[in-house]
């Protein structure tokens, strides 16, 4: 794997200048911590509160939101990691084993470098509307790919071995040969996953969401007065201010996001015929999980009528989602959903696209529970438009 330094520069900042960040700090013994962000330190989130300092283990911690506004981003291009790391930017030039980007948001920051064997596909120009970008996601989320593809503008599409572009020509290796073809005319490229290599580390990480829409998952964080210290998994270390975020999540602590684990069981019943499968981090149509605008990086995506059946073996002591009907269907779809502890019902209730917004489900607890089951059933309009979204469905593990 290798490693390089990348030091990035978001925004001009002095000592003397005066920050105030309201910041929401969500346990995973639950409740909420509101305040000033301060610091983060040895694993931990300092907040300034009306009752004084509150420190609270980011182990301990469900996520961390700002409070700043997302912007949408320009209309450059957009790298999608191996991770589902997501970075706007300009995609300049490969060099051997790099991409070589600008951020779109931060031209300030001059040019990075993203290791090839990192990266899951990239995109020239990523599209404003919501309906591309999600044809442009659906096309890497093919399971059975087995070699590099290259998308071009006219809906056609190659496949070979990636070589390299520059500001004019795209080259890859095909069945006949070298070739070389405007880079004006490819629209995107995604990687063969069998060459893909990313660490996947078992330590405490975080997830953080950039006003831009990017996001990315970084092995180390400090916060020092209102600069954000970081270094992503892919080995860039990344200098921001506060205000550049919108949101922190820890990985690897308490809190176990639920997509992360294998079902028991899944069992889907037709309407029909049209069959449904269940998708991870993905709605129904492969597409991004969004409700409201909102996009959700941690998720499932299921269609009525069906249900997810998890073995908890008695290791956890909550559960917490939010619930809602994927933008992607413009305000249709009806499902009634119903979670299940233990076979005894802990939540039910109607689900309606028309809502345009997440229903947060109560807490959920428990506490020696064997078996989780969440269902979704045919609402008032049969199975038209049902794309149910789980959004951030976590489970607290006991301590």
């Amino acid at each position: 794997m290798r490693l390089f330094v990348l030091i990035c520069m978001i925004g001009s900042f002095s000592v003397s200048d005066v920050f105030v960040y309201a910041a929401e700090l969500y346990r995973a013994e639950g409740g909420l911590v509101q305040g000033t962000l301060i610091q983060i330190d040895q694993n931990q989130f300092t907040l300034q509160t009306d009752a004084g300092t509150q420190t609270v283990p980011a182990k301990e911690t469900i996520r961390v939101e700002l409070g700043n506004a997302s912007v949408p981003p320009r209309r450059d291009g957009l790298v999608i990691l191996a991770n589902d790391d997501r970075i706007h930017a300009q995609l300049l030039r490969s060099e051997e084993d790099f991409v070589f980007v600008r951020l779109n948001s931060y031209p300030e920051m001059g040019e990075m470098k993203i290791p090839l064997e990192t990266i899951r596909a990239a995109y020239f120009q990523w599209p404003v509307a919501r309906e591309s970008r999600t044809h442009l996601i659906q096309k890497i989320a093919s399971p059975d790919q087995k070699s590099d593809l290259f998308y071009l503008k006219n809906g056609d599409s190659l496949e070979g071995e990636f070589l390299g572009f520059d500001a004019r020509t795209f080259r890859f290796e095909s069945r006949a040969g070298e070739t070389s073809v405007p880079r004006s005319g490819i629209q995107s490229f995604s990687i063969n996953p069998e060459l893909i290599n990313f660490p996947q580390p078992d330590q405490l990480r975080y997830r953080i969401t950039l006003t831009d829409g990017s996001r990315l998952v970084v092995s180390s964080l400090v916060l020092n007065q209102t600069v954000i210290t970081a270094k992503a998994l892919f080995g860039a270390e990344l200098q921001c201010n506060l205000n550049r975020l919108v949101s922190i999540t820890p990985l690897g602590g308490l809190v176990v996001p639920l997509s992360q684990l294998e079902p028991a069981e899944y069992q889907f019943t037709p309407y029909l015929a049209q069959k449904w499968n269940w998708q991870r981090n993905r709605n129904v149509l492969s597409g991004p999980l969004i409700v409201g605008g909102q996009e959700f990086a941690s998720g499932l995506g299921m269609h009525s009528a069906a249900e997810l059946r998890y073995q908890l073996a008695g290791k956890y002591a909550a559960f917490q989602t939010e619930l809602g009907i994927d933008d992607s269907t413009n305000g249709t779809g009806d499902v009634e959903v119903t979670i299940l502890v233990d076979r005894r019902v802990a939540f039910q209730q109607a689900v309606q696209g028309a809502e345009q917004q997440t229903v947060i489900v109560p807490r959920i607890n428990l506490s020696g529970a064997r078996e989780l089951v969440l269902k979704v059933d045919f609402g008032k309009n049969a199975d038209i438009q049902d794309h149910l979204n789980w959004c951030r469905p976590v489970l607290i593990l006991q301590k």
